[in-house]
């Protein structure tokens, strides 16, 4: 458990950091105003990297020591994906795995990657916002979202690539908004489904309900998945249908991993079914969202739907557990929690705590299921694991109505200088 302690010891003082960030950004806005993304970045993830795994001499464990190793290798080694080894992500990335192994052959240089895939991630992030608010509110969610435990800890410890997924949103939306060029935005998206997961699919209904030419976005994400699929299909047949078999992989927490004892495991866990349920259930909610929200600002209303969209695949999902903050704790962090309410922002400090300690606690716990309430006060530690899960499902639940369904707030179209698409 010591892993967990560690974790819950950085958590508790970053937590302490984030609070003191609140405490004192609005007496020195000018030096907020005058901060810089690289200077922030490089202070709270290269200094990060550099004192965990050169000085420390830490080794990558979780995902970077397993499987994206030998997929990178793999790939750089020119072998084909889902033909010559398996894999479960989409195609091109564990070749931009290898591409880091190829100019450092080292499982840090994976860690690096997914830093830096972040730090393009915030930049794309704050061109997307950049005139949605004042510079040094803008600067302040940058420090504020750099501390807080579900990324910092997920992206220097734990290399996760979910941010991947947003980076890909944001940029399609930025070029989109700018421009209109339902080409480009479609494009963009399209890469983003390539280079990261299947999940990626999940958000492009919303995408088109949001859209008011919706034929012209459906014929270029349409054209673009027919080559692909034309593409795949000849290389490796239906090899490349691998990725959809995560989903029949069970974790913890999720809707099902919390009810399913108070059913005595008479709802069917680990069922395809469910897995059918959980994806007409995001896609249906993100959906309803856009609908929702469709004529307020596009950058907000893209964001809320990206938040809503992934924050349910973490509920419903049957695959699902707490790293999956990390998809959507950018747009979460700045535009869908109000700064200046004080249960928002304690909910979601104590969000980010349990989605870092949850996955390792659980993983050491030995993965355990729950088929019965007597299971869960069997001990003391699965008293505690379920508490967690329970709290992780609520908060969800918690943050997808606050994104999707709340009442719009009047700070960001106040400083918006571009009109509403």
């Amino acid at each position: 458990m010591n892993v967990v302690l560690l974790k819950l010891v950085l958590s508790l003082s970053l937590i302490g950091l984030v609070i003191f960030i609140l405490s004192v950004r609005d007496k020195y806005p000018k030096l907020l105003s005058g901060g810089t993304l690289a200077v922030a970045w490089l202070l709270l993830r290269v200094l990060p990297f550099g004192i965990i795994y050169l000085y420390l001499g830490f080794e990558p464990r979780s995902d970077i020591a397993g499987f994206l190793v030998g997929w990178g290798n793999h790939a750089r080694q020119g072998e084909l994906i889902y033909r010559d080894f398996i894999c479960t992500y989409s195609p091109f990335f564990p070749y931009l795995i290898g591409l880091s192994l190829s100019l450092w052959n080292d499982p840090r240089a994976i860690i690096f990657l997914m830093i830096f895939m972040e730090g393009l991630s915030l930049v794309a992030t704050c061109l997307f916002y950049r005139k949605a608010f004042p510079r040094h509110v803008l600067m302040g969610r940058v420090l504020i979202y750099l501390c807080m435990p579900g990324s910092l800890i997920l992206c220097v410890l734990g290399g996760q690539e979910d941010v991947w997924t947003w980076l890909f949103v944001a940029l399609a939306g930025l070029g989109f908004y700018k421009k209109h060029n339902y080409v480009a935005y479609g494009s963009l998206l399209v890469l983003g489904l390539l280079s990261t997961k299947a999940t990626f699919v999940l958000v492009l209904p919303a995408l088109l309900v949001l859209t008011q030419n919706r034929q012209r976005l459906f014929a270029v994400l349409a054209l673009w998945g027919i080559a692909t699929l034309v593409v795949l299909y000849s290389l490796v047949g239906l090899e490349f249908t691998q990725p959809l078999g995560e989903a029949d992989t069970l974790r913890a927490p999720n809707l099902l991993s919390v009810l399913n004892p108070w059913f005595f495991d008479a709802i069917g866990v680990g069922r395809g079914f469910w897995n059918w349920v959980g994806l007409l259930t995001t896609v249906a909610v993100s959906s309803l969202v856009a609908w929702r929200w469709r004529g307020a600002d596009f950058r907000s209303v893209l964001s809320r739907v990206f938040v809503v969209t992934y924050a349910t695949m973490m509920v419903v999902q049957q695959s699902a557990y707490a790293n999956y903050i990390f998809i959507f704790l950018i747009p979460l962090t700045f535009i869908v929690v109000d700064w200046q309410n004080r249960r928002q922002v304690v909910l979601l400090l104590v969000f980010n705590l349990l989605c870092v300690v949850h996955p390792s606690y659980w993983w050491r716990l030995g993965n355990p299921k729950y088929y019965k309430p007597s299971d869960i006060w069997a001990s003391g530690a699965t008293l505690l694991d379920y508490a967690m899960q329970a709290s992780l499902v609520a908060l969800a639940i918690y943050f997808i109505v606050l994104a999707g369904f709340g009442t719009r707030r009047k700070e960001f179209d106040e400083v918006s200088a571009m009109p509403s698409r």
